[in-house]
């Protein structure tokens, strides 16, 4: 594929539901584990090196199917991640680890960025720059602009919060994008900025 620089290595991490343990608590669970293995796997200047993919996303249905794609320039960022330790809990009867591999150029789409949407931190936005323009409260601008979250068609994880314990969903938005200088993701593996291979 014209224009990927660098190549990139990949590891899938494909959901196995059950009759009694459905997709969406195991996104929950696994990804919370992920989250926690990114969060521990920063380098030395402080950047977590391994972003996130779902190569089934979907948001007109919307899903994110039943793998999980780790993606990274290094071979060994993904090594360093360790997901089979990660994982431990749910392989082999709820999670199958693939091996990490060559990310293979010819099936790339091109770029896409995935990141967190907050449907109440868009909506917050909108009410600070109408109150700023028309020389009202935030508090009244809010009244003008409900959290949509009913109108959010973004796929999501339900997740909790390790700090509070209050559960949330983790709005995910995909994008396409540039190849883009590298950056680093989150502790979600998303990023505004750091695109990943779309395949």
């Amino acid at each position: 594929m014209k224009g990927m620089k660098d190549m990139w290595f990949y590891q899938d991490v494909i959901l196995k539901p059950t009759e009694d343990i459905t997709t969406s608590f195991l996104w929950s669970r696994v990804y919370r584990q992920i989250h926690l293995a990114l969060a521990s796997s920063k380098d030395e200047q402080g950047m977590i090196r391994c972003g996130v993919a779902f190569p089934e996303y979907s948001d007109a249905t919307p899903t994110l199917g039943r793998t999980l794609r780790l993606l990274a320039p290094e071979e060994s960022d993904l090594q360093h991640l360790n997901l089979i330790d990660a994982l431990k809990h749910f392989t082999p009867d709820y999670v199958k680890i693939k091996s990490i591999r060559p990310v293979p150029v010819r099936s790339c789409k091109g770029f896409v960025t995935y990141r967190r949407y907050q449907p109440e931190a868009t909506a917050a936005q909108k009410a600070r720059r109408y109150a700023k323009r028309h020389n009202m409260s935030i508090k009244e601008a809010q009244k003008l602009f409900p959290t949509p979250v009913n109108e959010t068609h973004y796929p999501y994880i339900q997740l909790e919060s390790m700090t509070n314990h209050h559960r949330f969903s983790l709005f995910i938005q995909k994008k396409e994008a540039d190849e883009h200088p590298y950056e680093g993701f989150s502790a979600y593996g998303f990023s505004k900025r750091s695109s990943v291979p779309d395949f």
